[in-house]
């Protein structure tokens, strides 16, 4: 017969691995990679870099949204570089004859194909959510909670101001 602490350390030790079961299937945040990016609607496909406990690889998630600030400062760079440009070339002016804007600028964008990303999953299912910049209330289409498909682009890592 066995003693009441081991059969109070056996609960014990089946409550610990129902948590990390429970535990494991939550998603929140998670470090990604970037597959592709699609600049005009703002969705990447990325491959989280985080494996199961088993060593498999997690699936691909498509159409991510991604937040403004990780592209916005490409959008904006993209949109001055003519008149940069301009002002490079344009040496009649004796301020404009050291300058070379368009050789600062980054090489990459930083919103690209390859680089890492961190990415936030949100509380509740955000199938009913419009995207971009809609700030309507919504009701989410179910009860799912902490799921990897309602992923979006929080950040993108490393890189710098000359390789992006």
């Amino acid at each position: 017969m066995r003693s009441a602490n081991q059969k109070n350390k056996n609960w014990y030790d089946a409550l610990l691995k129902l948590l990390n079961n429970i535990y494991t299937n939550i998603d929140v945040g998670f470090p990604a990679r970037v597959i592709s990016y699609d600049k005009k609607r703002h969705v990447a496909d990325i491959q989280p870099l985080f494996n199961f406990s088993d060593g498999t690889k997690k699936a691909q998630l498509l159409d991510v949204p991604v937040a403004e600030n990780c592209y916005i400062v490409d959008e904006i760079l993209e949109r001055l570089n003519p008149d940069f440009s301009a002002i490079d070339s344009n040496s009649s002016l004796p301020e404009h004859s050291k300058t070379n804007l368009v050789k600062h600028l980054p090489k990459k964008k930083l919103m690209r194909k390859g680089v890492l990303v961190t990415v936030l999953v949100l509380d509740r299912d955000m199938d009913n959510w419009k995207g971009g910049r809609n700030a309507d209330e919504f009701t989410p289409a179910s009860n799912r909670t902490h799921d990897i498909n309602d992923a979006v682009i929080i950040g993108v890592l490393g890189g710098d101001a000359v390789d992006g």
